[in-house]
């Protein structure tokens, strides 16, 4: 099964984008702030109350991502959404024929639990995919394993994201989904977290993604965050080094948190995450 992952043709590229700015985009080995079922399933398994969250990414091109959450009692359900904005249709010949867009919407269901001491999860998902007239169906599975070093306030998590396979193809051509795997390491203390996420996606080299959140009093927390995993991105202009920088805060008031954390794409644009979540 697995040699049948790595050598068929990959899909769904939109399942590699995360839209939540909660987390500052890694951080695979935190918990209970209510973007478990986004990251890392084994985190439901310490969500005893509920958290409902909304995220929205402006992202390079005029695209847009979006995601809605909601986690409580060691279950949680997310819905991302992809939208590409109008696009101009040509014909064989280049002659303007319209309008069309893509869209894209991944259902995912998860429960988290403890075998001993080590907290386990695992998620299912649906996904539509839809450009112009033809759409195509997807089904796979994201699972989690996690595991506290409660005296030293280490957080460690692995998660395999994104196992799955075409239901229904556009035309004939099955795709899979495009796998990550990630490997998170969190030391946590009453003033934030800090960490590191080895990443393999299924479509670029390993990657390293390190950073965390400073937080400065109850109602603000800074946050940043870089990976190296964008460095295709870069289009040579000299600053561009930056690319894969995350950079952002979170307000909090009682049980809301609003965050926002923007990542510069340079001669591409830039990325612009809101997350909403109450909860907690």
């Amino acid at each position: 099964m697995l040699i049948i992952f790595l050598i068929a043709t990959t899909g769904f590229e939109y399942l590699q984008v995360d839209p939540v700015a909660g987390r500052a985009c890694m951080g695979y080995a935190v918990a209970a702030d209510g973007y478990s079922i986004n990251s890392n399933p084994a985190g439901l398994s310490i969500s005893s109350t509920p958290f409902y969250s909304a995220s929205y990414l402006g992202y390079i091109a005029g695209t847009h991502f979006g995601y809605l959450g909601y986690e409580n009692n060691q279950i949680g359900v997310g819905i991302k959404y992809f939208y590409s904005g109008s696009m101009k249709k040509t014909d064989a010949l280049g002659n303007e024929d319209g309008s069309f867009s893509a869209n894209f919407i991944d259902l995912n269901v998860g429960k988290g639990f403890f075998i001993n001491e080590i907290a386990l999860g695992a998620s299912v998902k649906l996904v539509y995919e839809n450009i112009d007239s033809l759409f195509t169906l997807g089904a796979g599975v994201d699972v989690g394993a996690m595991y506290f070093f409660t005296d030293q306030n280490i957080q460690c998590g692995l998660t395999l994201k994104n196992l799955g396979t075409t239901v229904k193809p556009f035309i004939e051509q099955k795709e899979t989904m495009p796998y990550e795997i990630d490997l998170g390491v969190t030391k946590t203390s009453s003033m934030g977290w800090i960490g590191v996420d080895l990443v393999k996606p299924a479509l670029i080299d390993f990657g390293v993604r390190f950073g965390g959140e400073y937080i400065v009093n109850q109602f603000f927390t800074f946050k940043a965050s870089y990976s190296t995993l964008l460095s295709s991105m870069r289009t040579g202009n000299g600053i561009d080094v930056l690319t894969g920088l995350n950079v952002g805060f979170t307000l909090s008031q009682n049980s809301i948190h609003i965050s926002y954390v923007y990542a510069p794409y340079f001669d591409l644009g830039g990325g612009h995450r809101v997350s909403l979540s109450i909860g907690g």
